[in-house]
């Protein structure tokens, strides 16, 4: 009886070995062939180990089959666990369909490992365009191989109305509206969680209202000055619920740099773990453009635009929207990037089609950050959120996370976002 039981734990194990063999040379992704390995690959060692001790009989055999055994089940989990979040960091596809919960969790590149390698043929052609005059440019450049998407026009310009950063963002939102022709739409928000977690929800509600007031008077006070058409939008709730929108590229928002919807009153009672801070989380439901706006507009003649690439697929799109709607005057663009030729001169060829200097930067790093020497630039343009979404991270303030004391505008676009 007991060969018997033996030949079967031995034929289950191997079977399941088999399987997860077939698992990892034949599934999607990485997540998936993870899986395999470590769950049916463990049961299958697991259950030839069984067999084997239930073959020997002796006692030394069955004390180290089921110490290995243990060793498996205690390791080889822990493991995958790594395994698994090693492939999310470096940027490995997922095949399957569903939403990404450790998205703002952990960091995770935007490219994958064998793009970021070049392991895939890279197309360049093998003819060169003429050297645009007054370019800053090296000279002799393929021709781009991709394929620009264009975004819808602008048409309209949402801003956040929030208590102590009314007037830069109103001003700079009735400017590009004003310069487009575009319709103009305020949004008064109020957060619902800085209430319900206030120590004191009805003081809490009230002050919190108040200053959203405060807010409205002097943004009513800029309407009057300017003398343009708005659309008032109060709301209270979750901000990210009340700013959703599915359009890609028609409408704008512009937000400040920091600040959030509680209007800066802080009632949060003791041992509450909800922050206000979700002004990074925006432009994952606002699907398109997203203009992070500067405390002080550029006064400059020029203005220069850095564009970090990371190989954001929308990204020659978002800076070919960028520069139809004139957010910056007479921009000199700086590309921040270690792709290919073919994909410079996409991003070359974008800025000539409007008239607009350029010149590139290698940069191999897999983040946003930027060289410090152009911290002093008016603008940066990103193809996603700086991760992790916190406006505040260990007291470093996000925009210094793209560079050192880095105080212009920042305009993103994610590249699907859950709207």
């Amino acid at each position: 009886m007991l060969p018997i039981l033996s030949l079967l734990a031995k034929l289950a194990g191997v079977g399941f070995l088999f399987i997860a063999a077939l698992g990892v040379m034949r599934l999607s992704d990485p997540f998936q062939r993870m899986h395999a390995a470590t769950k049916a690959g463990t049961l299958g060692a697991g259950l030839v180990i069984l067999g084997s001790i239930i073959s020997q009989g002796a006692a030394d055999a069955t004390v180290i089959g089921m110490l290995a055994m243990a060793f498996l089940l205690l390791t080889v989990p822990v493991a995958g666990h790594l395994l698994g979040r090693a492939f999310y960091v470096s940027g490995a596809r997922l095949a399957l369909r569903g939403g990404d919960a450790l998205d703002g969790i952990l960091e995770r590149s935007s490219q994958a490992l064998d793009e970021r390698m070049a392991w895939q043929a890279d197309l360049r052609p093998t003819s060169e365009p003429p050297v645009r005059k007054g370019s800053r440019t090296a000279p002799h450049k393929p021709r781009p191989t991709q394929v620009v998407e264009k975004l819808p026009a602008l048409s309209t310009v949402r801003f956040a109305v929030i208590a102590g950063r009314v007037e830069p963002i109103a001003e700079r939102a009735f400017a590009i509206a004003k310069k487009r022709g575009a319709l103009l739409s305020a949004h008064i928000l109020i957060d619902r969680c800085a209430i319900d977690t206030a120590e004191d929800q009805l003081q809490a509600r009230t002050r919190i209202r108040t200053a959203a007031g405060e807010a409205i008077r002097a943004l009513k006070t800029r309407i009057d000055a300017a003398g343009l058409a708005v659309s008032l939008n109060y709301d209270e709730g979750d901000p990210e619920q009340l700013l959703a929108s599915t359009e890609r590229g028609g409408e704008l928002l512009i937000l400040p740099c920091e600040g959030w919807f509680h209007h800066q009153v802080k009632e949060r009672r003791p041992l509450t773990t909800w922050e206000p801070d979700g002004l990074l989380r925006l432009p994952l439901v606002h699907r398109g453009p997203v203009l992070y706006c500067a405390d002080a507009a550029s006064r400059g003649v020029q203005t220069s635009i850095v564009l970090r690439d990371c190989g954001e697929p929308h990204l020659p799109g978002l800076l070919d929207w960028a520069l139809a709607a004139d957010l910056w005057p007479d921009p000199h663009v700086v590309l921040v990037s270690g792709a290919s030729a073919g994909r410079i001169a996409a991003f070359d060829g974008v800025a000539a089609a409007y008239g607009c200097s350029f010149e590139h930067r290698s940069a191999s790093a897999e983040d946003c950050t930027i060289p410090a020497s152009l911290a002093s630039a008016d603008a940066v343009i990103l193809g996603a959120v700086p991760r992790p979404l916190r406006t505040a991270w260990y007291g470093l303030h996000w925009r210094d996370r793209i560079a050192p004391a880095m105080r212009g505008d920042v305009l993103v676009m994610e590249a699907g976002g859950s709207g």
